[in-house]
């Protein structure tokens, strides 16, 4: 089969199948170059792409540091505004100040004005002043001469005075030394006194000891004088008659007679028995009262400026005498004394 030769219309058709490829062939190496050229051109558009994107960049970066630049000179021109409206109210204060300064300084002017002439009229009135300070000054000077004669009369009389009062405090010692014997005295008294007081109470819680049992032996003796008047009574009272013995014969009564029942005696109290008149016995209490007023009266009369110094030697004496135990004689001394200053008594 090989050998045999092929049919002329498949030659044809691969002849034409291979013009066919040819055509193709050379329309596709055209297709390529055209494609080759495209891309050439498409790379040189992409650089000339590249570059405008990096012209562009710098450009917006340009552009970014202008409108910085911008915002920093809006700032700048925003702290100038304030700036400048600061200092338009400076100078609005300023202009304020500077007429109040121009206000005061005529003021000032004024009062200037007035304050020489207040010191013109001062120069003339102190002229006048020291016109007359100088006539008073001479007269100071006459007067300081009489002072300085004045002044040693008052020497004299303040040496007299103080002669005086050392004496009026001697004399003071003196009675300060009196009165504080005389309270040493009053003080050795008083526990006499108390001494006394409290033997005088002690005596009396006795007394009264001794009434009570009074009492009750009074109370006592009542009883037994009762009981014996009752058994009389009952023995002589008839016994009566037996039953078998005929009655006795009546006989005419006696005249009655008043038959007056014993009675019994009464409680005789202490206090109401009467007792023999007798002078009482001078107590140490009292002869104590009495110096003790006395010493009262001696000492208000020294106090008052009377002259009580004899009076002293009896009161010692009249201590005395209450010490030893004869309180008339105290009494007596004490009476004298009270009689003697009789106005310190009444004042008392």
């Amino acid at each position: 089969m090989s050998t045999e030769q092929a049919p002329p219309f498949l030659v044809d058709a691969v002849r034409a199948s291979a013009s066919k490829m040819q055509g193709m062939k050379a329309a596709l190496d055209a297709r390529a170059k055209e494609l080759d050229a495209l891309k050439a051109q498409l790379d040189s558009e992409r650089q000339d792409m590249e570059k405008r994107a990096a012209r562009l960049e710098a450009e917006r970066q340009a552009m970014e540091g202008e409108r910085e630049e911008v915002r920093a000179a809006r700032a700048s021109v925003n702290q100038d505004l304030a700036t400048i409206r600061a200092d338009r109210e400076t100078f609005s204060a300023e202009q304020t100040r500077f007429q109040d300064a121009a206000n005061d300084f005529a003021a000032r002017e004024k009062s200037l004005r007035e304050a020489e002439s207040n010191v013109e009229r001062l120069d003339h009135e102190m002229i006048g002043r020291m016109r007359e300070a100088g006539a008073k000054f001479l007269a100071i000077v006459n007067r300081e001469e009489e002072l300085v004669k004045l002044q040693r009369d008052w020497l004299v009389a303040f040496e007299t005075r103080e002669q005086e009062l050392r004496m009026i405090t001697e004399q003071m010692q003196a009675r300060q030394e009196e009165s504080a014997e005389l309270h040493r005295s009053l003080a050795h008294l008083e526990s006499v006194f108390k001494g006394e007081t409290d033997r005088l109470a002690a005596e009396r819680q006795e007394l009264a000891a001794k009434e009570e049992s009074l009492l009750e032996a009074q109370r006592y003796l009542a009883t037994v004088i009762e009981a014996a008047d009752v058994g009389p009574r009952e023995a002589e009272r008839p016994s009566p008659p037996p039953a078998d013995e005929p009655p006795a014969p009546t006989e005419s009564p006696p005249p009655p007679m008043s038959i007056m029942a014993p009675t019994a005696p009464e409680p005789v109290e202490p206090e109401n028995t009467p007792e023999p008149e007798a002078r009482p016995a001078v107590t140490r209490a009292e002869a104590m009262d009495r110096l003790t007023r006395a010493i009262e009266a001696w000492r208000r009369s020294r106090d008052s400026g009377r002259d009580v110094g004899e009076m002293r030697n009896t009161l010692k004496l009249a201590k005395d005498a209450l010490q030893a135990g004869k309180y008339e004689t105290a009494i007596r001394l004490a009476t004298e004394v009270l009689d003697d200053l009789q106005p310190a008594v009444i004042a008392r």
